[in-house]
């Protein structure tokens, strides 16, 4: 039936069916799914041009459910449920950007805000920015900044997330400045704030002095906090300030699509709507469908949700409502990369073997309620910034130098393991060549006895299965694996080594680390030396003094 809309909106003209410019290559004939647009009961219709006054063909319009496509005069038409959907969006083409307001990019348009004929149907009007050179960009990709009132108690243990939070924004302006000729875009993968939905301004302010055009995933702690919720209706403040929470998008030849994956228990469950399931709810699920049905199959994607929804570090699928499913169509591509945020810890999972990657990121702004200079696995506070050159990429890790807030509590830890001091003005200085922290700090190392005599380990930030395994001067090492007897410790929380900070932590968590690598050396003196390649080819190399 889907299909049969597709096709009866192109021959009535009403939609251009021949061209995507959200990516290159031809659309299979034989796809099912069409793209869930109806022509009759039309609710919102409108244009969509450049700001050169283009009329932009093939563009995909959406309601958050129906998709459908411009005609050769840049016009569509949606047939949207006033009931279940709020906003009318464009999933911009690859060569075209949406406007940014206060550091976001505003695709979208709330429907009934828009001016209404005497027919009810709405007039929703959009105005796209043409890209000067599309075929190169940078992304900040970053996840659960999650700012707190400075007077919640979990806020006064380490370091107040607010100020966390200006460390972060205050890095990316000066990445930002450090890229030229490329345009810069940013991904929160959410968890945007904390149970605050007031604090979404602040960080709209924040970013937006970093100059980059941001993308926003909603989290299970951006969901309004009210005791059985409904899903549908947990989102709507973060809707109101943020924008729709499912959508898509293009840059280069890849297509993004941006979901909530956060089902909140509902009534009758007796919990708040932040403690959620990870899913898709059966509308989302559709949007899915329809979305991707008008996606040409060698088109790459790029799945964006707040928690895992591919693989887990238990080595099993995720599951969840239409999880299974969404694995069954994203193979019909050519490649997913499928990132997240939510866990706060690192975990990458990409076989060679595998159409669908998995890409976990650590909290941006530190281990929960300490808010301290490293994530729940030993990952240090940062971001990835991702690369775009003519259909080739690559990324690395990010750690922000920076941690300018006054500590909490007067007894501090001593940081034994740490690699760096912070100066009198908060910036990061490396113990061993007194340089700032920078993107060379790709992994830590442990000398012997920390782990196990005669082993040095190496926690490799980023690592997945198509980077070389790490050698230690030279020889091979080891990746820790669950039947080695040393994962116990390896996979505990690594925040435990540098500040045991609330009597909670009375023993350490247990997540895992699976990036860890172990290598034998019979040195008690001197140096060893750690190097690995990505799998991008960029070298990366640590010396430890014994």
């Amino acid at each position: 039936m889907k299909r049969f809309f597709v096709f009866f909106l192109c021959a009535a003209a009403l939609l251009g069916c021949d061209k995507n410019e959200g990516a290159t290559g031809a659309r299979d004939k034989e796809d099912s799914g069409g793209g869930g647009g109806s022509s009759s009961g039309i609710t919102v219709s409108g244009t969509v041009k450049g700001d050169d006054g283009t009329l932009l063909e093939g563009v995909v319009v959406s309601d958050g459910i129906n998709c459908v496509k411009t005609d050769s005069k840049g016009k569509f038409a949606l047939a949207a449920d006033l009931t279940k959907s709020d906003h009318v969006f464009v999933s911009t083409p690859s060569k075209w950007s949406a406007p940014v307001v206060q550091g976001q990019a505003t695709f979208w348009k709330v429907i009934k805000q828009c001016p209404k004929g005497s027919d009810g149907v709405y007039t929703a009007d959009f105005t796209l920015n043409k890209i000067t050179d599309p075929e190169h960009f940078t992304i900040f990709i970053y996840a659960d900044p999650q700012p707190r009132k400075n007077s919640g108690s979990t806020d006064k243990l380490a370091y107040k997330s607010l100020e966390c939070c200006e460390d972060m924004y205050d890095d990316m302006v000066e990445q930002k400045a450090l890229i030229t000729g490329r345009t810069v875009y940013g991904i929160g993968l959410g968890d945007i704030v904390h149970q605050d939905l007031s604090l979404l301004d602040d960080h709209k302010k924040g970013i937006a002095r970093t100059g980059i055009s941001n993308y926003n995933i909603i989290g299970n702690h951006d969901q309004a906090h009210v005791l059985e919720q409904p899903d549908e209706l947990a989102s709507k403040t973060f809707e109101s300030k943020m924008g729709p929470v499912n959508y898509s998008f293009n840059l280069g030849g890849m297509h993004f699509l941006m979901l909530d994956n956060m089902i909140s228990p509902g009534p009758g469950s007796g919990k708040y709507s932040d403690e959620c399931l990870t899913g898709l709810r059966d509308d989302i699920w559709q949007f899915v469908q329809n979305d991707l049905a008008l996606v040409p199959r060698d088109t790459p994607v790029m799945l964006c949700g707040h928690s895992p929804m591919m693989h887990l570090e238990s080595g099993k699928d995720r599951s969840g409502n239409h999880l299974d499913e969404l694995r069954t169509l994203l193979k019909r591509y050519p490649k997913t990369y499928a990132w997240a945020g939510h866990t706060h810890a690192t975990f990458n999972y990409a076989p060679n073997s595998e159409k669908i990657e998995t890409h976990t990121v650590t909290r941006v702004t530190g281990s929960l309620w300490t808010n301290e200079f490293l994530g729940s696995n030993g990952t240090p506070r940062g971001y990835v910034i991702f690369n775009y050159d003519s259909g080739s990429i690559n990324w690395y890790f990010h750690p922000i130098p920076y941690q300018k807030g006054k500590h909490q509590r007067t007894s501090k830890p001593d940081y034994s393991y740490r690699d760096w001091d912070y100066d009198a003005t908060g910036v990061a200085i490396m113990k061993d060549s007194g340089k700032k922290l920078d993107d060379k700090y790709q992994m830590q190392l442990f000398k012997p006895g920390v782990y196990e005599n005669n082993y040095v380990y190496a926690n490799v930030f980023l690592w997945d299965e198509q980077w070389d395994t790490p050698k230690l001067d030279g020889a091979t090492m080891s990746r820790v694996t669950k039947t080695d007897f040393h994962y116990s410790f390896a996979e505990w929380d690594m925040t435990s080594f540098y500040y045991n900070i609330a009597s909670w932590y009375s023993e350490p968590s247990k997540n895992n680390c699976a990036s860890i690598f172990r290598g034998f050396t019979e040195k008690k003196s001197g140096t060893v030396k750690v190097t690995v390649t990505d799998r991008f080819g960029n070298n990366y190399e640590s010396t430890l003094s014994l």
